[in-house]
């Protein structure tokens, strides 16, 4: 693949995510612009075509949907969000804990270390995963395979699974709804990138969603709007997340894990299953919407459970909720709580600790 220019193949990549998405849309599919272009991209890679995709333009399309997102946390959302709070800590501690326990299953069926298991099934980024298992012994490739195909098959099966069982909601899409401010929406993307440049240098990994979704969040619960997200904006930055995602397959990477390639196949489905039980058992008890649960506890990445919810008129403010706090307490509680329960002396400690 190295042998063509990297511009050609981001153009590349860009083109066939593009193509991936609207032939999704024109089908009328779930998450259509992000699934599209994620499912071609990766297939073009694994076909050998040379599609590459920029981390820069990545992170323009995430402080987009961040932004977007952030539009949905009114002064009423605001409140309720803060007096669920405890519900929030538990289904995002209650999802860790899953991840854990199957760890012990990946072990066994993947024929893996405890360190790769442990760091490839709770629900992270795959670069920090990899580098914190290989800090404690472990494997750092099946457990970048492994969170890949997690996040890949939350984002592909989660939208379809609740779009076939007709788990939609009533919630307006807020940020199209919304009037387009060219002024307003260039200062809203100001202030959401030097967030975004804040939050990264805290050492947050989606600080580029978090940094843009805080700052609108913040703006939008002060009672003011700048600008809306246009579908088109949205759709364009979805396409460039889907290039991304798709982007991460590769083939020598696949056959240097292929004999682990089915126990992290078979673990995603059970985390995904596991963990909508978790969303289904608090639904009953504190009488919340099972598909806004189903989707905040679902394994899968904060930006794209949240794009689906606003797809299916779900409660976006309370699935972001869920996922950003279990994204602070998968970086706060992972490692130590390894060490804990499964370090054994003389084991290298995790870089950076």
């Amino acid at each position: 693949m190295s042998s063509f220019p990297y511009p050609v193949r981001l153009l590349l990549g860009a083109g066939i995510g593009a193509l991936g998405g609207t032939l999704f849309a024109t089908l009328h599919l779930p998450l259509p612009w992000l699934i599209g272009a994620l499912v071609a991209v990766a297939g073009a890679r694994l076909a050998g075509v040379p599609a590459e995709a920029s981390r820069t333009a990545r992170n323009c399309a995430m402080a987009v949907v961040g932004l977007a997102l952030g539009l949905y946390f009114t002064p009423a959302t605001t409140a309720v969000m803060l007096a669920n709070l405890p519900l929030l800590v538990v289904a995002a501690l209650a999802t860790l804990m899953v991840g854990g326990a199957l760890a012990l299953v990946l072990a066994r069926l993947g024929r893996v270390d405890m360190a790769t298991a442990w760091f490839a099934s709770i629900p992270g980024g795959a670069a920090d995963m990899a580098m914190l298992a290989e800090g404690y012994g472990g494997r750092p490739a099946p457990v970048a395979v492994a969170q890949l195909f997690r996040v890949c098959g939350v984002v592909i099966l989660m939208p379809n699974i609740m779009a076939a069982l007709g788990l939609h909601g009533d919630h307006p899409a807020i940020a199209a709804s919304l009037p387009f401010s060219l002024p307003g929406f260039a200062l809203l993307y100001l202030i959401g990138a030097l967030a975004a440049i804040g939050v990264t240098r805290l050492g947050l990994k989606v600080g580029w969603l978090l940094g843009p979704l805080a700052a609108g969040a913040l703006i939008t619960a002060s009672g003011h709007v700048l600008s809306g997200v246009p579908t088109w904006l949205s759709a364009g930055a979805q396409v460039l997340l889907g290039c991304q995602l798709g982007s991460a397959f590769n083939r020598d990477v696949f056959r240097r894990v292929r004999r682990f390639v089915p126990a992290a196949l078979l673990h995603v489905l059970l985390l995904m299953a596991v963990c909508a039980l978790v969303a289904l058992l608090l639904a009953v008890l504190v009488g919340k919407p099972p598909g806004a649960l189903l989707l905040g506890t679902a394994p899968g990445g904060v930006a794209e459970m949240s794009l689906t919810a606003k797809t299916l008129g779900l409660d976006v403010a309370l699935v972001v909720s869920l996922h950003v706090i279990r994204i602070f307490l998968v970086a706060l509680l992972t490692p130590p709580v390894f060490r804990l329960l499964l370090h054994r002396p003389g084991e290298a400690p995790a870089a950076g600790d």
